[in-house]
């Protein structure tokens, strides 16, 4: 059965609203900001950089000291290509591009990657459950990245 048209409105909206969750997280990241990073998080929420060899964290406090290591690479991230998919009124997932530029001991990076994505619909808010992030590579802009991309193996969506 097709959608409503009020349906459809909502649908957009809440997709919207899932998209500026994206955004305020780099804006987070920008700021440094640990504990607004954790409260884009369910209160169970986890964030899996374990294709970084950094592990899962999950809740509010293992997030925000994950983050709070993190600031000395001076990311600054970009997302792009949003995909969602929702489950129910109240879950979604999907998956966005990441394009990243950074300093590491005064050289400047380059990176790309891939975040999958968990949604949920907490007291009016669209929070993220849970967020994968699979970097593809992070390098020196001088270095280039043809081999990282020739050596990927992460092809196809996976959330867990």
């Amino acid at each position: 059965m097709e959608k409503s048209f009020e349906e459809k409105v909502e649908e957009l909206w809440n997709r919207e609203q899932i998209k500026s969750l994206t955004y305020a997280y780099g804006e987070c990241v920008l700021r440094r900001d640990a504990d607004g990073m954790a409260q884009l998080f369910t209160g169970d929420g986890a964030v899996d950089f374990s294709y970084l060899g950094w592990g899962i964290h999950k809740g509010h406090e293992a997030i925000k000291k994950l983050y709070a290591g993190t600031w000395s690479y001076r990311v600054k991230p970009f997302f792009t290509n949003h995909y969602i998919e929702f489950i129910d009124r109240t879950h979604a997932r999907g998956w966005c591009w990441l394009d990243n530029r950074g300093v590491r001991n005064g050289e400047s990076l380059i990176g790309c990657g891939k975040i999958y994505d968990e949604y949920q619909l907490a007291d009016g808010h669209w929070l993220f459950s849970s967020r994968r992030i699979v970097q593809f590579f992070l390098v020196p802009v001088g270095q280039g990245w043809a081999k990282e991309l020739e050596e990927l193996t992460e092809l196809e969506p996976r959330w867990h």
